[in-house]
């Protein structure tokens, strides 16, 4: 195998792997954890930048509980990155903002944004549960309208609310929030596709009651 065909390999197979632990709903976290590597190891093994030894792949491969010609392909099937979800899953964003927020060292910090994130996911959690008529309302203290109105009060007002937060808490040190270099690449991933989601949406068609869910879920 010459250099340039071995580089491709490399490639592929952790397009594959990162393929499968998104697939899985798995942070690179807790994937490099569970399998004794180091998450920069994990993350350029993912990016082709690193080759694992075959040990570390099947290590990878029985972690995720996948077959084997899922990573290394098959004379019979092949499988392409078709197979695997396009772009980050929520658990790596949440991932990514946490470990830029937890660079901070403050639990006021680390509890508000985690807060914001609580109460998005609840405003979706139930849309969808509502939609079944068989679940039960009185599961919840607040009327669905409620719900809306205040979060989206808490929501609006949040970006703002940690910005002073953080620039009057004489502890917290902003030069502090910075991710590691391994992680450039989630990251500019996440950016671009947040980016392209809003710079896509057809504001024009949204009402006062409308999140132009539509216009979102169809962004590729």
């Amino acid at each position: 195998m010459n250099t340039e065909n071995s580089q491709q390999y490399l490639i592929q197979l952790g397009e594959r792997l990162r393929g499968v632990r998104l697939l899985k709903g798995i942070t690179q976290k807790q994937a490099a954890k569970d399998t004794g590597m180091s998450q920069s190891f994990l993350s350029s093994v993912e990016r082709g930048k690193k080759s694992a030894c075959t040990a570390q792949v099947i290590a990878l491969i029985r972690y995720y509980k996948v077959p084997y010609d899922m990573i290394f392909g098959s004379e019979n099937g092949d499988f392409t990155l078709n197979d695997f979800p396009q772009g980050e899953s929520p658990d790596i964003c949440v991932e990514l903002l946490n470990q830029l927020v937890g660079k901070a060292r403050c639990a006021d910090l680390i509890k508000g944004t985690g807060n914001c994130i609580k109460i998005v996911v609840y405003v979706v959690f139930r849309t969808v549960y509502r939609e079944n008529p068989r679940n039960s309302v009185k599961l919840f203290s607040m009327s669905y309208e409620e719900t809306l109105q205040m979060a989206k009060k808490i929501l609006t007002a949040a970006p703002a609310n940690i910005a002073r937060f953080i620039r009057e808490t004489k502890s917290i040190n902003a030069g502090c929030f910075e991710l590691p270099p391994e992680r450039n690449a989630e990251l500019r991933t996440f950016i671009h596709e947040c980016e392209m989601m809003l710079k896509n949406v057809d504001y024009s068609s949204l009402g006062e009651d409308g999140l132009g869910f539509e216009d979102i879920i169809t962004q590729k």
